[in-house]
């Protein structure tokens, strides 16, 4: 009897601090170093924002505004699942226009679609999404590359769309997942030319990036592995999988560095919401 009360009394304490985690909103930050950017643009600072899906950190999600504002970034990233599947347009589309406006007067905003997004292009239900997008002067990438010019040097900026059946098989399941070969990225995004930021939503596919030539990859996709366990890491991924390779936080496959955000919105546990801050450092800086 007095082990099932003090479990009942641990049981009650996760569940309320499971509540409570929901609604914190912290900022990591991450200098990473890399070989390839040009000195010029050395000390480039962005701002991660990933899987917002659902939830709300204050009206117009103004408590994520005000976090952003104070890191002063160049540049703002979305990297995927601004939005749910089941977006209800008129319950959530003026806050969504608060929010990217918001954003948008802090720093130019770059998105990338997600799988939540692709589902919605799929059931032709994301027209309303894209036109806030474009109307609050923020640019969707959506397989596209953009280029930037500081003091003679190019970087480019890339957001790959990946395609619907790397998270969801014909039969809406997780059996039959298919990969995004290197053939279909350059199918998508051309040939790598300069230095290469990305934006994808989805950190599985590491080893095609890897192979495309991208320096810099910034991902979401996996919530931080929903909940994290001391010593192992993110506990499941959207795709069911047990402890999944790439959950959280910096990698590097050969040449590509690749930062995954844990995120923001969907149920979690010992895994608070973030954003993320990068400070992007070049090597070749004297």
């Amino acid at each position: 009897m007095e082990i099932i009360l003090i479990l009942s009394v641990i049981l009650a304490m996760i569940l309320l601090y499971a509540c409570l985690e929901q609604h914190t909103l912290i900022l990591k930050k991450q200098e990473i170093k890399l070989t390839h950017l040009p000195e010029e643009w050395d000390g480039l600072k962005v701002l991660q924002i990933s899987d917002l899906h659902h939830r709300k950190f204050g009206k117009g999600n103004r408590r994520i505004i005000e976090l952003a504002a104070q890191q002063k970034p160049d540049w703002i990233v979305i990297t995927g699942d601004l939005v749910s599947r089941d977006f209800r347009p008129e319950k959530e589309l003026a806050e969504m226009w608060a929010f990217l406006t918001g954003l948008r007067k802090i720093a130019s905003v770059y998105l990338c679609l997600g799988n939540h997004e692709l589902d919605m292009i799929r059931n032709e239900v994301f027209q309303p999404v894209k036109k806030v997008i474009e109307e609050t002067g923020c640019r969707l990438l959506d397989n596209e590359k953009i280029y930037f010019q500081r003091d003679g040097a190019e970087i480019c900026l890339a957001g790959a769309s990946l395609k619907f059946n790397v998270y969801r098989d014909e039969n809406w399941r997780f059996r039959n997942l298919q990969d995004y070969t290197i053939f279909e990225m350059i199918e998508d995004l051309g040939d790598k030319e300069t230095f290469t930021l990305m934006l994808a939503h989805n950190p599985l596919m590491m080893e095609t990036y890897t192979l495309w030539g991208a320096d810099l990859v910034l991902c979401g996709h996996v919530h931080g592995g929903v909940v994290r366990l001391p010593g192992l890491g993110g506990l499941l991924s959207p795709e069911r999988r047990f402890f999944p390779r790439y959950d959280l936080g910096l990698y590097q496959n050969r040449a590509t560095y690749m930062y995954v955000s844990g995120g923001l919105g969907k149920l979690r546990l010992f895994n608070p919401p973030e954003i993320n801050l990068l400070y992007l450092k070049s090597v070749n800086k004297k």
